[in-house]
């Protein structure tokens, strides 16, 4: 877990932001964000799905350090969706006649970025799964 602090610091730094800043951008006091950097408060799933919604930090980096900081992906706040996604329905509502290859690229990016969505996911239960297991060892003992 200790990991996940360090990059979610490097990572809060890399946007030149302060705890309050990141805090209020995430909803939160600037203590709360505060305590995850001093290891009190735990870096849950809502805020690095934030941080990716947000700030395009990639969740798989953030949890497992793997893969660059910043996503490949970006995420359309305003539309809910990402960018392969927004391109591809720009290209439908543009273009409905339009040649299909043209929609061969946003469409591959959709199914990526829906793929690392679920993969992010998956990483995110097994981290809680671990921390879970962690503190049942922890209060059995």
């Amino acid at each position: 877990m200790q990991n996940v602090i360090k990059r979610f610091i490097v990572a809060r730094k890399h946007l030149r932001l302060t705890q309050a800043d990141l805090a209020t951008s995430l909803g939160f006091k600037q203590s709360y964000i505060s305590n995850i950097e001093k290891g009190r408060n735990e870096v849950t799933s809502n805020i690095v799905i934030a941080m990716y919604r947000l700030y395009n930090i990639s969740p798989e980096w953030l949890i497992t350090g793997q893969g660059n900081m910043i996503s490949g992906f970006q995420y359309d706040a305003s539309a809910g969706k990402s960018s392969g996604e927004t391109q591809l329905t720009t290209l439908l509502n543009e273009e409905p006649h339009l040649n299909y290859s043209k929609l061969l690229e946003p469409l591959q990016q959709t199914i990526k970025s829906q793929e690392i969505t679920i993969q992010m996911q998956e990483k995110v239960i097994r981290m809680l799964e671990v921390e879970l297991e962690n503190l049942k060892q922890k209060y059995q003992e």
